[in-house]
């Protein structure tokens, strides 16, 4: 294991995982102040160096601007829950009664409102869809293949950090079967964590991948929000932007035409929540990197929003609102 001065989780053995047998120190460039002090930690194929691991992504985007499809899928708790169903608890988490009755009522909406299926409930206002359960069902069919079909085209940044408060790991062993089940393999070209993306969007690094460059956004925002997306990625040095518009809740059925971009484009950036997959399928022809942004859409719409999720604001911008908070709003 690669050591750091951060104190090590130890990853209870049921939540361990055979294809990702290493356990490495989470260290990205820019943001170790406030990240990793509790403890941080992700699986892996193999112990490594996370700096180089994560400058070894961006360089790779980098490189395939304008040139090559480098489709770019995340996968976290709400893609878990999309593609492997719903898991126990952690065993590790004590409720109390009242909290218990909360999950109960919000156990109840998912089974009455929606019928099993999925629905815009995710906390704040991002989230991944409004779909029936027979929808769902029918949907989770298809997903495996379109998986493999990124993971053999591109990168899979899976959300396998873990720490001393539980998150994701009860979906650790679900999805350790269902990728070999579904035989998508991983390797060192196709696996890199979820919050790499978050950071090389956010972090030291843009610049380099916005400054000047030509961008196709793909999303369903509208209207004022719209406004303010681009008006961020121009902040941002962007030179030229398109906008191909998609469904806000039914992404996983959009079909979309983005010929006319050909050539005319160095990357795109992706907002389709669990629609991602088949979205950046679509993409291909356009042989460029397609990246799947989420949640850095709510940033460039109200910055905000960066103190609000890991990996979206760096230690120099925790620096500056740290004497006064409220000035960021958090």
């Amino acid at each position: 294991m690669i050591k750091s001065k951060v104190p090590h989780v130890n990853l209870p053995s049921k939540y361990k995982m055979s294809l990702f047998p290493e356990s490495i120190d989470f260290d990205i460039p820019g943001f170790k102040k406030h990240y990793v002090i509790r403890g941080r930690d992700t699986l892996a194929i193999r112990a490594r160096d996370c700096a180089h691991w994560y400058d070894e992504m961006i360089d790779r985007v980098i490189d395939s601007c304008g040139k090559a499809f480098l489709p770019i899928c995340r996968i976290s708790d709400g893609e878990f829950l999309f593609l492997l169903g719903r898991q126990p608890e952690d065993f590790r988490i004590k409720r109390s009664n009242i909290e218990r009755v909360h999950i109960f009522l919000a156990d109840l909406k998912w089974r009455i409102l929606l019928r099993g299926g999925l629905g815009p409930f995710t906390l704040g206002h991002y989230h991944s869809g409004r779909y029936s359960g027979r929808e769902w069902a029918k949907a989770r069919i298809n997903q495996p293949s379109l998986i493999k079909q990124i993971s053999e085209k591109g990168i899979l940044a899976l959300h396998l950090n873990y720490e001393s408060i539980p998150f994701a790991e009860r979906y650790f062993p679900a999805l350790n079967k269902w990728l070999i089940e579904n035989k998508i393999e991983i390797t060192d070209e196709n696996y890199y964590p979820f919050y790499f993306v978050y950071a090389m969007l956010t972090g030291e690094r843009r610049s380099e991948l916005f400054k000047g460059r030509r961008v196709l956004v793909v999303n369903g925002a509208t209207g004022e929000k719209q406004d303010k997306i681009l008006a961020g990625l121009l902040r941002e040095g962007v030179e030229e932007i398109f906008w191909c518009a998609i469904s806000q809740e039914r992404s996983l059925y959009d079909k979309i035409s983005v010929e006319k971009y050909t050539g005319k484009i160095d990357f795109v950036l992706v907002g389709a929540g669990i629609g991602k997959a088949p979205i950046l399928l679509q993409l291909e022809l356009l042989q460029v990197p397609c990246i799947d942004a989420g949640f850095i859409f709510e940033i460039w719409a109200d910055s905000q929003n960066k103190y609000k999720r890991s990996y979206c604001a760096t230690d120099a911008e925790w620096d500056e609102i740290k004497s006064d908070p409220l000035a960021a709003g958090i």
